[in-house]
């Protein structure tokens, strides 16, 4: 692309965030003449292809929005014949772009190996060429005949040419071969899991045009909105999260698992994964329709795959169908740690409605009081979210830091900078205020004398007391906790799920060390035992709710914190 290309899609950038006047006429006629430039070079494709996803996702009108659709295709259409071109150094450029047809190569987990090899066959396979065999030889001993060890022995150049002499006469992929095999291993899924996640085997993932790529995955279906004045910059932080959720969306399966599809293929394309998206499951699917054209896409982990104490949750946000940021929350009895990423090509638009947006499906579905951000989201270990200053991102939102001298440096450090124009904070200051967590403490939350026990010390509180009241045994630990616990609640007769017997069953070795639990109330002691079973049933909001509201609990649960401490 020659200088007057770049100056055009420069030039559509900047309009592209202008609405309302003369904007709409002006993002046609750019567009228009964009339409003309060659795709051919790598490096100005993707920055046309990132201009059209915000263009799409903010359209000032349908025929707009019809436009920039139509350049998404002419640039996928770019990037496939890049793709089965033979020019190797321009296929490398659009590796991990996340446009349609560019190959990705991630050493994914077994979860979303398997996903790929059972669902996408055509799109995936193990990038095997230079890497070394020798952890496959061995793993495969345990899954192979025995008579064919000499075969695992044998000393190979690299992956790719051992799959040569083992797959004669296969027609499956190289990957789907593997994981094919290692179903043989006897033992249970978790453990092949941990085997297969040991090697570290990078795939090569290539989205073709298969509606997994950023440029052709889509959220849930809904009617556009068009945005005729322009972008929201300040809003009601605490009006907007406390605004009533709607219902969730009504999803059949087969929607459910192509929101999954959407969320796992576009963070495999840009060689990301994020655990609890690898583990989520359809039915853990739940999907929001909120205002401007945001949907917020919750997922949830298989019961055998979350958290013992708390549960992680991770999001996908859509604007205008287009997937825009992910992250996760992580609510435990009122509190909720929180992490957002914006995807690039959406920076400078909306993020702060969104966030909220967030924040307000976390707060009314699991009954969030507290939100906490950890310090790696504003700058700790993290130089790019340092010098992006996302420390003040967050403290606009009101986000405060826990550890007194932050606060009060933090309060010092913004005063200046609403008084002095273009004043930034030194970067020894904002590595002083990444030493400890930010909260946001919801108004209506702000005097409840009750506390957020922390998942992490209770962990630690049970490990302790195992070690110290059972000499570490942690059988004679979990049968003696269970017998107390029944003692104390009462053996459930009602027919339940393996899921929430297992739960109840996990929490037992937590609740067991509340030694005043005999002494709740009948109603207290029935609402412990059914937010432990609820912990395993298929949506965990009530278990996360039921936390919330059970305050002897947090009592307790602070108490043994303590105790431990």
């Amino acid at each position: 692309m020659d200088h007057k290309g770049v100056e055009s899609i420069d030039a559509l950038r900047a309009a592209a965030r202008r609405f309302g006047g003369g904007a709409a006429g002006a993002k046609s006629r750019l567009l228009a003449t964009s339409a003309t430039l060659p795709l051919d070079e790598p490096a100005g494709l993707l920055a046309y292809h990132d201009v059209l996803l915000f263009l799409a996702a903010y359209p000032e009108s349908a025929a707009l929005r019809a436009q920039a659709l139509r350049e998404l295709r002419r640039v996928a259409a770019a990037a496939r014949a890049i793709a089965i071109g033979t020019g190797v150094r321009r296929k490398r450029a659009l590796a991990g772009s996340g446009v349609a047809w560019a190959e990705s190569s991630f050493a994914f987990s077994w979860r979303i190996a398997r996903w790929l090899a059972q669902k996408y066959p055509l799109h995936a396979e193990l990038d095997a060429e230079g890497i070394a065999a020798g952890g496959v030889q061995k793993l495969l001993q345990l899954a192979l005949p025995r008579i064919e060890m000499e075969r695992l022995d044998e000393e190979q150049p690299d992956l790719a040419d051992f799959f040569a002499a083992m797959r004669t006469g296969a027609r499956d992929s190289n990957l789907g071969w593997l994981l094919r095999e290692l179903d043989a291993i006897g033992a249970g899924e978790s453990v092949r899991e941990q085997l297969y996640d040991a090697l570290e085997l990078p795939i090569r993932f290539a989205p073709r045009g298969a509606a997994l790529s950023h440029t052709f995955a889509r959220g849930p279906r809904r009617p556009a909105f068009y945005h005729r004045a322009p972008l929201l910059r300040e809003l009601d932080t605490l009006a907007l999260i406390e605004r009533p959720l709607p219902e969730p969306m009504p999803l059949d399966r087969a929607e459910q698992s192509r929101l999954l599809d959407s969320a796992r293929g576009v963070l495999a394309t840009l060689g990301r994964e994020t655990d609890v998206i690898s583990f989520a499951w359809p039915d853990g699917v739940r999907a929001f329709a909120l205002e401007r054209g945001v949907s917020v896409v919750l997922y949830s982990a298989v019961p055998e795959k979350r958290f013992p104490i708390d549960t992680h949750v991770g999001f996908m946000l859509f604007k205008n169908g287009f997937p825009a940021a992910y992250g996760g929350g992580w609510p435990f009895a009122g509190s909720c740690r929180i992490g957002v990423n914006v995807f690039p090509a959406f920076r400078g638009g909306e993020s702060t409605h969104w966030f909220a947006e967030v924040m307000r499906v976390y707060r009314q579905r699991f009954a969030v009081e507290r939100f906490v951000v950890e310090p790696y989201q504003f700058g700790a270990g993290n130089r790019e979210g340092l010098l992006s200053g996302a420390f003040w991102f967050y403290y606009r939102y009101g986000f405060r830091p826990v550890e007194p001298r932050a606060a009060r440096t933090a309060e010092t450090e913004f005063a200046r900078i609403e008084r002095e124009r273009g004043y930034r904070s030194p970067l020894p200051v904002m590595r002083a205020l990444t030493r400890d967590n930010l909260e946001l403490r919801l108004p209506w939350a702000a005097n409840v004398d009750l506390p957020w026990p922390e998942p992490y010390s209770l962990s630690i509180a049970v490990s302790d007391r195992i070690a110290r009241d059972f000499g570490g045994d942690r059988a004679l630990a979990q049968a003696t906790s269970r017998t107390a616990v029944d003692a104390a609640l009462g053996t459930e007769r009602a027919r339940r799920a393996q899921s929430e017997r297992d739960a109840y069953a996990s929490l037992s070795l937590l609740i067991g060390g509340i030694p005043e639990l005999t002494r709740w109330s009948s109603a207290e002691r029935k609402a412990c035992a059914a937010l432990m079973y609820a912990k395993g049933a298929v949506d965990e909001a009530p278990y996360l709710r039921a936390t919330q509201r059970h305050a002897r609990l947090r009592r307790a649960l602070a108490a043994l914190i303590r105790e431990a401490d």
